[in-house]
């Protein structure tokens, strides 16, 4: 993750003399796909938190009901969850 915001923070070089302010440089570029990378990254460790934060409920309702086999359930299932990552 570092090196993906080591790669973020790069400043650009300016551009050639005469050059528009809006050319495509090879190092925007890469920013860019960068920002895209950083956002998918982004898009599966909130899904994989939403995937845990469902099962953390699954489990503390049985809790408080005291349903020794739906919480057993709920632990295997947050397990499994954990271990996919």
């Amino acid at each position: 993750m570092s090196r993906l915001l080591s790669r973020l923070r790069r400043t650009e070089p300016a551009p050639p003399d005469g050059a528009q302010g809006h050319v495509h440089s090879p190092g925007l570029v890469a920013r860019v796909a960068a920002l895209e990378d950083a956002v998918e990254e982004n898009r599966r460790l909130n899904q994989r938190l939403a995937d845990v934060v469902d099962v953390v409920t699954e489990l503390l309702v049985p809790a408080l009901d005291r349903d020794d086999a739906r919480v057993a359930a709920a632990l295997a299932n947050l397990n499994k969850t954990l271990d996919e990552g």
